[in-house]
């Protein structure tokens, strides 16, 4: 990212836009230094189990969730900390306006860290762990594509409060749709290009090309997935993105957690990461 924004720098200077040009990588590097500090702060915290720092740096709304599905609220943390996975990984960040993600991954353990830039400075949103499974998992197949898929591409158990949520909804069951039909040419510009999909049924995180891969290959063969039923949500409108953690039941399996954020670009709602805990 830091390459990214000196290139920026510099091609800003070369053509002449000095003053404009040069000013939003110096926020956005400001930005990713500060969640770099916040986060490092977080994770001494709780390391030396020191209650009021923690305190200063949760969001009210705050949510951890362990690799094996266990889920935290703030209060639950604060009487009883939990470990963070790969806190001696360095991180990476990447700055979405007045939300952050971090993450911290090392082999099959993955570790994603939310946060979101509020009145007090940066809080942490959510904490997620998931341990990527040894080889993957067969995706659930046999659908016949959107028209038996009334939960989540039709009609959901959640009702988004703001815009930006109704919106980010709509992409979503977009994506669904696309995914249940195999239709790359909706699913392409409903995804961002650094998204990536990571969770407990994969050896390893997918991104949008592997996905466009899975979807034509799933066409070739006939196979048509059945997207999980959505269960219960709870989102986040940060303004230039929105989160969802959502909690969903594939057929005939364990449920799990789902978290998903989408960013805002010309006009329209794409995915940038889906990231999925089985509930064991």
């Amino acid at each position: 990212m830091r390459n990214f924004l000196a290139f920026a720098f510099v091609f800003a200077i070369s053509f002449g836009g000095v003053t404009l040009s040069a000013t939003r990588p110096v926020s956005a590097s400001g930005d990713e230094q500060a969640v770099l500090q916040a986060d490092k702060a977080l994770l001494q915290a709780i390391g030396k189990t020191d209650k009021t720092a923690v305190d200063r740096l949760l969001d009210p709304d705050f949510t951890w969730i362990d690799s094996s599905g266990k889920s935290q609220n703030r209060a639950q943390l604060l009487q009883n900390f939990s470990a963070p996975a790969n806190a001696d990984v360095d991180p990476e960040v990447r700055v979405y306006g007045r939300s952050a993600v971090v993450r911290a991954n090392r082999g099959r353990v993955q570790v994603l860290r939310i946060w979101a830039k509020r009145s007090a400075g940066w809080q942490v949103v959510l904490y997620q762990e998931v341990t990527l499974a040894v080889k993957s998992e067969p995706a659930s197949t046999g659908g016949s594509g959107s028209e038996d898929c009334e939960n989540p591409c039709r009609s959901i158990p959640y009702q988004p409060e703001t815009q930006s949520e109704k919106d980010a909804i709509v992409s979503w069951q977009g994506v669904m749709k696309a995914m249940a039909n195999n239709d790359k040419d909706a699913y392409v510009p409903l995804i961002a290009d650094e998204f990536t999909a990571t969770d407990t049924h994969h050896d390893r995180p997918l991104n949008k090309t592997d996905r466009i891969a899975q979807i034509n290959k799933q066409k070739q063969t006939g196979d048509k997935p059945v997207p999980s039923a959505l269960i219960s949500a709870r989102m986040f409108d940060f303004g230039e993105t929105v989160m969802m953690i959502a909690r969903e039941q594939r057929p005939a399996a364990k449920p799990y957690f789902n978290t998903r954020m989408w960013v805002k670009r010309d006009a329209r709602w794409q995915m940038l990461f889906s990231f999925n805990t089985r509930i064991e």
